[in-house]
């Protein structure tokens, strides 16, 4: 089936309120009332210095505007209808709104101003560093390509594996044997997958759902209560497919020489392993040992390959 792909194109400042408030550490202080109709358009922030002086050239006007230490230090040096001034013009390119990081002290009368022209100003305990890193983080996240796909994620000795197959296959039973040996499910049967700031598939569970499971013949179960904390997680890259099925060839996996083949999710190539449905429990130890497997390929190790070339060099030795 053709992926579905979908990707953002703004974000309301309300949204991004409500979803970065405890990751940035955010508080509204004025101009709470357009945040429903302002909307950031562009997946980056910006840093109005010039702005401040007049000079506009290269404004990014759709952009998050923050200001910290130096731009507020600079803003308050000027005569108070100076100051208005400037966030006068700012607010005239219809920038969505801004943040004040470094804990800084903003007048009344600017705060007086921010309400009064509904322009959101919010405050952060953050500096700027820490602030520009993980606002960055997240919009480059916001507004990349994202799509949904039918599957399991569960992270393995550190490694995010998708699990597929069948529908007609109970690998519920797989999933749960897996996390009581201490791997962590992070969404069961739809993941939500986008691109990550370095390049990276991140997958997610639907926020509804995350935290609980189903378990054919039993019902939904709540992960948490059962096994405890360790045993979900909120994201995980993905770096590596498992596909179940019935009925494998005989001859597949005989030498372990055969490389994971490809599945393209985000235009990202993952290995895929496809592996033979086991009944009982049985299965998650085959999940282990590929991902094990898969591991040891990552880090330039591969078993099968050292094999071989140790039966061609004892060849070479029986022939001389």
């Amino acid at each position: 089936m053709k992926e579905l792909v979908k990707i953002n194109s703004d974000l309301v400042v309300r949204h991004f309120f409500e979803m970065t408030e405890n990751m940035l550490s955010l508080k509204l202080l004025a101009g709470g009332s357009s945040m429903e109709t302002r909307k950031i358009a562009d997946p980056a922030v910006n840093r109005p210095a010039l702005a401040l002086t007049g000079y506009f050239k290269h404004f990014a006007a759709k952009r998050l505007q923050y200001a910290g230490f130096c731009e507020l230090s600079y803003l308050l040096d000027l005569e108070r209808d100076a100051q208005i001034e400037a966030i006068r013009n700012i607010d005239a390119r219809h920038v969505p709104c801004f943040v004040v990081t470094d804990r800084v002290t903003i007048p009344q009368h600017l705060i007086d101003y921010f309400n009064q022209r509904a322009l959101p100003i919010l405050t952060t305990a953050l500096s700027s560093g820490e602030f520009i890193e993980k606002a960055t983080i997240f919009l480059d996240e916001y507004f990349s390509p994202q799509t949904t796909i039918f599957g399991s994620l569960i992270e393995i000795h550190g490694m995010g594996v998708l699990l597929q197959g069948l529908p007609a296959l109970p690998k519920s039973a797989c999933i749960v044997a897996l996390i009581e040996h201490g791997h962590t499910l992070i969404a069961d049967d739809v993941v939500c997958i986008s691109c990550g700031h370095h390049g990276n598939l991140i997958g997610r569970s639907k926020e509804i759902t995350q935290g609980y499971m189903e378990f054919r013949g039993i019902g939904l179960l709540k992960l948490a209560e059962i096994f405890g904390m360790r045993s979900v997680r909120a994201q995980s890259n993905i770096e590596l497919v498992i596909r179940f099925e019935e009925n494998l060839p005989e001859y597949s996996g005989r030498t372990g020489l055969e490389e994971p083949s490809n599945f393209e999710i985000l235009n990202h190539n993952l290995p895929l392993i496809t592996l033979p449905f086991c009944s009982g429990n049985d299965s998650y130890r085959l999940v282990e040992v590929a991902t094990t497997m898969q591991l040891l390929r990552a880090n330039g190790n591969n078993p099968a390959e050292e094999l071989s070339q140790r039966l061609i060099k004892h060849m070479l030795e029986m022939n001389k």
